[in-house]
């Protein structure tokens, strides 16, 4: 059930495991540097403590929740997710809101060392009137996290525990954003992942 939001300072010999364990699903070059979860310190914690509540039902796996810029090896599971997001331009301003507020999940248990790892990446958008080619972070609401953690730990029960046609909930917090969604702004558009609301993949 361990959530470990600071892997770059390891402090025990489980973590350095753990470390060890984890370069080897990476792609070749690639750094072990957690992508930060959330701009905002107390959204880290609905994400990490939502995280927690639920997978220490797993035992005696422990299971490990970490943001990633990279999507770890093949033989890892996926699942994507949607949600309600919010953004705001940290060069003008500007805020929105957007229904496709897109994560995705990597998750890979062994059975060995009875750890279980879920990487995480969280997707940006660019700002609609700045539009420099950067993707601001989204800001997620809790009951979205919470939607989106209850969902993929759902999807980990199917594979690895025993679930039979776990429940997916698809609702979002309610509210229209002003504009559509603009997929040449969209970074999960951009690299072929927007298509689908949800997904999941074996």
């Amino acid at each position: 059930m361990a959530a470990i939001p600071g892997l770059t300072t390891p402090t025990s010999l489980g973590n350095l495991t753990m470390l060890n364990e984890l370069v080897t699903f990476l792609p070749y070059g690639v750094p072990l540097t957690p992508a930060p979860v959330s701009p905002s310190q107390t959204m880290e914690l609905v994400w990490h403590g939502e995280f927690d509540r639920l997978f220490a039902q797993y035992f005696p796996h422990t299971w490990y929740l970490i943001p990633t810029f990279y999507p770890p090896s093949d033989r890892w599971r996926v699942f994507k997710d949607s949600a309600k997001v919010r953004f705001s331009c940290q060069e003008c301003g500007h805020g929105w809101t957007s229904m496709k507020g897109r994560v995705i999940f990597w998750f890979h248990l062994n059975y060995t060392t009875n750890s279980g790892y879920v990487m995480f990446k969280l997707y940006g958008q660019q700002c609609q009137k700045c539009k420099n080619g950067s993707y601001e972070h989204a800001m997620w609401y809790p009951e979205e996290v919470v939607k989106v953690i209850g969902n993929v730990y759902n999807r980990v029960g199917q594979i690895f525990y025993g679930f039979v046609r776990p429940p997916l909930r698809i609702d979002r917090r309610q509210g229209k954003p002003r504009n559509q969604h603009n997929a040449d702004l969209c970074q999960a558009c951009k690299e072929g992942l927007c298509k689908e609301e949800w997904s999941f993949s074996r």
